[in-house]
This record gives C-alpha cells, structure tokens and sequence, in this order.
C-alpha cells in the first residue's frame, strides 16, 4: 500500500479524498452541533459515507489496473466500471436520506437559528471539495479510470452542498429559520442527480453500450480514408472501465491477395490504436464484398476445386503439372485460376490451344463461373 502511494497517482488521490473527508466530516459535525445547523450536520454525516465510497473507489481502481491475464485478457477495467457504479448508488442512497431527515425537521416546525460556525465550516468544505474535485479529476482523465473520476464528482457534489447549506445557513441567520433545512433539501436533490448520472454511465458500459453517433461516425472515416480500404462496416465498440474494444469489418479488393488483406487489416488496427489514445484493441475483419447485404457463402471452396481440377490436367499430356491454384469469390461468383507449366517442345500456338481446351474443360466444374489458365515460367 505504502508503494502504491508513491508511485501510483490513482491510490495517492484516493488516500489524500479520504484523510479530506475524515477531517471535514469531523469539523462539519462539530460545525452543525455548536453551530445549530440541520444542514451542516446532515452535510458531515454525507462526508462520512463519502469515506465508504474512497474504499469502494479504492478497490476497484486497484483491480482495475492489475494487467491483462490468461482469465481476464482484456483486462480488468470492468472492475472501475463497477465502482464507478458503486459510487454513484452510494451517493444517491446518501441524497434520500439527507431529503428524509431535513423532512422530518421542516414536519415538525421546530426550527433553530445557526451560528457562525456552522457557516465556517460551509466555507471550508467548499473550498477543500473544489481543490479535491479538480485534482482528482485530472488523475483520473490522465489514468483513464471511471471510478476516479466518479469519485471527482463525488467532491464536487459535496461542495455544492455545502454552497447550498451555506445558503440555508446565511438565511436561517438572517430570519428565516427555515431556510437550514430546505437547503438540506435542495442539497440533497443535486447529491441525487449527481449520484444518478454517474450510476447510468456505469450501468451503460457494463451493458456494452456503443460509443456515441458522432464518434462512430469519425472513426468510420477514418478507416474509409487508410490505403487498400474501398469502405466499412459493422463497426461494434463497446467500453471496458476507461478503454475502448471494437471490431470492424472492411471491404478490400476482391482480388487482394490473403497477405494483402492482412497487411491492410493490421493497417487499419495500428491507425486506430495510435489514433485514439484510449483504443484497447481493434478486431478488423477482411470483406471483398459486404456481407452486410448478403450471405457470402460459395461452395466452391478450395478442396472440392483441387479435387475437380487435378484429375482434368492429369489427363492432358501437354500438361507437366498443376503449380498454383486461386479462387476468387466474389458477387456470387466464383472466378478460378491455374497456374501450369507446360512439357517442354510446344511452340507458342501449341501452347494457346492447350490453354483453351483446359479453360473449356475446367468451366464446365460445378459452381464455377469463370476460369483463368497462366504459364508458370517460374523454374523453382
């Protein structure tokens, strides 16, 4: 832990939040007892469950920087996402219990008139939870952590209580006792929305939820505009704690060789990847055609057409052997081409019409709708 705190920044901030909120809990207490402040005292006991949520954040955040491993090789960023979670639910079962007890007091109409020392504290939290919001904000966007930067959020919520329970607290001393509570409650009401959209965004990437439209839409291009790529589709990302996973498929040229369509596929990641700084891992798909639109499944697969074609040059004696064979999918079609190398002693004429009949033998193959006979001169 005493490493942790040096050379993680994550752990430093999280240990620096939770020393803050016991000693502002503790000085926020004392405020709202000698100062005679509902508001005050319910913003101390929020403090204090702010001490629970600096444990959750930081056990989550310490999981989710262990590396990736043969039972989690993505990772473990779910682990933020589900403290980020956390954190949010926390705050938002603080923010109902803070509206149910300044309830409970504006029901009964007994009212007390605070004192200066429940707004010292007011001022002091607000000042310590603004410093702690910006600093903890920065670490978490720079470590890419969504628990830290809930939990930014989590003290810039408590300085907004604490501006709104000043508020009450200034009225109350100025003649309107009544004002120390329904600050509490308008306090507890921005705890609760602060609380509710920091549980959505958690609940939303631990449902998988996509990057947004506009981001889509730019990566989208960008792939379009890489080398080798005529367009894209089916792009799917998703969020994994403060990372990005996403695949893709990409439409190459038809007649790209397999080497090619990888050379432009891993293009393709490496752009992304380098691109945008919070991209874990791009799978891309290689497409010659977009199976979007239609099931590209050819029967003519690599084995039924070297069973088909070797027996058919076999029996042709100008014919030494069979050196190459590739097939090209693509419309529904499939275009077949061999590579010969022809017996020695053919003349150029000799050679053509021995070309053709194999063209005219080899297009009457099942499933095969094109066909493209070549000379091997190559004497390896």
């Amino acid at each position: 832990m005493l490493k942790d705190l040096k050379n993680n920044p994550g752990v430093r901030i999280i240990a620096i939040g939770a020393l803050a909120n016991l000693l502002l809990a503790t000085l926020k207490i004392a405020g709202g007892i000698v100062g005679r402040s509902t508001a005050m005292l319910a913003d101390g006991i929020h403090s204090l469950s702010d001490l629970l949520t600096d444990g959750v954040v930081l056990f989550t955040h310490q999981i989710g920087q262990l590396p990736a491993d043969d039972n989690h090789p993505y990772g473990h960023g779910r682990a933020e996402t589900i403290g980020a979670t956390l954190v949010g639910a926390i705050i938002i079962v603080a923010g109902f219990g803070l509206a149910y007890e300044s309830w409970k007091i504006i029901s009964t109409g007994v009212f007390r008139t605070p004192l200066i020392p429940a707004a010292l504290a007011a001022v002091l939290s607000i000042v310590i939870n603004e410093i702690l919001f910006r600093y903890t904000r920065s670490v978490g966007e720079s470590s890419r952590s969504p628990s830290l930067v809930a939990n930014a959020w989590h003290h810039r919520s408590d300085a907004i209580s604490s501006v709104a329970a000043l508020i009450g607290i200034g009225g109350a001393m100025a003649g309107y006792p009544i004002m120390d509570p329904i600050a509490a409650i308008i306090v507890s009401v921005m705890i609760v929305k602060v609380g509710y959209n920091i549980a959505f965004r958690g609940l939303s990437d631990l449902m998988d939820t996509a990057l947004s439209e506009d981001e889509t839409r730019r990566i989208e291009t960008m792939i379009n505009n890489l080398p080798g790529v005529i367009e894209t589709h089916n792009l799917r990302t998703r969020r994994i704690g403060g990372d990005v996973l996403m695949d893709v498929h990409i439409l190459v040229d038809h007649e790209a060789s397999v080497t090619e369509g990888h050379h432009i596929a891993e293009n393709v990641r490496r752009e992304l990847i380098r691109a945008m700084n919070n991209v874990q891992d791009v799978l891309v798909h290689v497409d010659t055609e977009n199976d979007a639109a239609f099931e590209s499944i050819y029967w003519a697969n690599r084995y039924y057409l070297e069973k088909q074609v070797e027996p058919r040059i076999a029996s042709m004696k100008d014919i030494e052997k069979l050196t190459h064979l590739r097939a090209h999918h693509h419309g529904g079609k499939t275009t077949l081409e061999v590579f010969i190398k022809m017996k020695e002693g053919l003349d150029p004429a000799e050679a053509y019409s021995v070309m053709q009949e194999l063209r005219e033998h080899l297009q009457t193959i099942e499933h095969v709708h094109e066909v493209r006979v070549f000379i091997d001169t190559n004497t390896n």
